[in-house]
């Protein structure tokens, strides 16, 4: 592969871009950004309307909203936003990628495995030898490159997840941030007997339950990984696994997760945290700028502690990508906007003041969270790449489905039975993805 394409080391090359940003101070941040001309070609369309399509709550991200709005006014074109909630975007996206006269130009979607259902080789623009690709950090190009290919820009916050705790709670009950899965339940114990319950978790929608987290752990080690996405073992072969939808189901009948659990939904997160009935959620450090009502001062950040590891884990970031369509009538504006919007010069003023790692070398204008910073060595002990998510071949957030099934259950249903159906369902979505691809060949 090219020089665009090599595989650098994550891990170290993620923590030191947050500990250079880590000494600036917001106000320090604020003001005008340092590139003071475009670095790229672009502009180079007129009287267009593109279309992007995702997510609502991604669409509506503050630099995101800031970029589009910028693009509108120095080229003239504009930008229609086409938002679907998160159960509804991957079939309207499939559906549309079916047309010949699909009117979806851009989408913005999370990269890795989350694309298979898409056929990106068949239907997203390859930009391997796009000049902007040599100014992504090391995060941005692993999570960019889907078969060997740079398949979209990453325009995302770089978060760091774990476990939001509510500091003045802790404080109050004289709970230490715990170091191990014994000290979070004694944690969740003390907060439960306190009238206080102790985790947030919004199982109204199965996506929000997250067991990505503790499955980077379970699936890092001795070829596990190559072994699953080979077909030699399934869920229901790692003994880690066990752990981590029993834990779920222990969280519940503990009642750690509070009565109504299975009403919890991500509309009721803000609220949750801010009201102070609840102590915890697993989370990501960002969430407490873009989405948070309450003060995220509030909050600090401590590892997830899902079953398994023993000293938990922080995950490193998912970066949502902006994919262009290479089948749409309008593949020379996309590009436009896609040069418009990894150019410096309009990324630092959309980013400017946002609490974020940077996702390109040249971003400057924005900022790591106060969480990030008083957690620094404590992430750099516990940090994971995150895997699961991005390589798990068929690997969806919507099995956990089966996790709250088993959670549950009072007819027998096993911790076996419950990642055999997990197993299925994967295995199920890789044939159909398979199938499909051969067809559109």
């Amino acid at each position: 592969m090219g020089k665009h394409l090599k595989i650098r080391t994550v891990v170290l090359g993620f923590m030191l871009i947050c500990v250079c940003g880590c000494g600036r101070s917001r106000e320090a941040a604020v003001g005008p950004t340092v590139i003071k001309e475009p670095v790229y070609q672009w502009g180079n369309v007129s009287g267009r309307t593109i279309s992007v399509w995702g997510r609502e709550s991604d669409l509506s991200r503050s630099y995101i909203t800031r970029a589009f709005e910028r693009y509108e006014e120095l080229t003239g074109n504009t930008v229609n936003v086409v938002p679907y909630s998160p159960d509804q975007i991957e079939q309207a996206v499939i559906d549309e990628l079916g047309r010949s006269d699909s009117e979806l130009d851009l989408l913005l979607y999370f990269g890795g495995a989350n694309l298979d259902a898409f056929h990106p080789d068949v239907n997203f623009y390859d930009f391997s030898e796009a000049q902007w690709v040599d100014d992504l950090t090391d995060v941005s190009i692993n999570q960019a490159i889907y078969h060997g290919k740079v398949i979209g820009l990453p325009h995302w916050e770089a978060s760091v997840s774990g476990t939001l705790y509510n500091k003045k709670l802790f404080h109050k009950l004289g709970i230490t941030p715990p170091r191990t899965q014994e000290e979070f339940q004694e944690a969740c114990r003390i907060l439960k007997q306190n009238g206080i319950t102790p985790l947030y978790l919004p199982c109204a929608s199965p996506t929000m339950l997250l067991y990505q987290f503790p499955m980077d752990a379970a699936v890092d080690e001795h070829g596990v990984m190559e072994a699953l996405n080979d077909g030699n073992i399934g869920y229901q072969d790692i003994g880690e696994m066990y752990r981590i939808v029993k834990w779920y189901r222990a969280m519940a009948q503990n009642g750690y997760l509070g009565d109504n659990y299975l009403e919890n939904s991500w509309d009721g997160m803000s609220a949750a945290l801010e009201s102070g009935e609840y102590a915890m959620m697993l989370c990501w450090d960002t969430w407490l700028y873009t989405d948070f009502e309450g003060n995220p001062s509030d909050f600090g950040l401590m590892p997830a502690f899902v079953g398994v590891p023993d000293q938990g884990t922080f995950e490193g970031p998912n970066l949502s990508l902006l994919l262009v369509n290479k089948n749409s009538a309008q593949v020379d504006a996309s590009l436009d906007l896609i040069s418009f919007m990894a150019d410096p010069y309009n990324y630092n003023a959309a980013f400017e003041g946002i609490y974020t790692a940077p996702v390109f070398r040249q971003q400057m204008a924005s900022i790591s969270t106060p969480q990030y910073v008083e957690a620094a060595g404590w992430i750099e002990e516990n940090y994971r790449n995150s895997i699961a998510w991005l390589n798990i071949k068929g690997f969806s957030q919507s099995d956990a489905a089966c996790i709250l099934k088993y959670m549950v259950s009072e007819d027998g249903y096993t911790a076996r039975q419950c990642l055999t159906d997990m197993e299925m369902l994967r295995q199920q979505r890789i044939s159909s993805y398979t199938e499909a691809s051969a067809k559109k060949e």
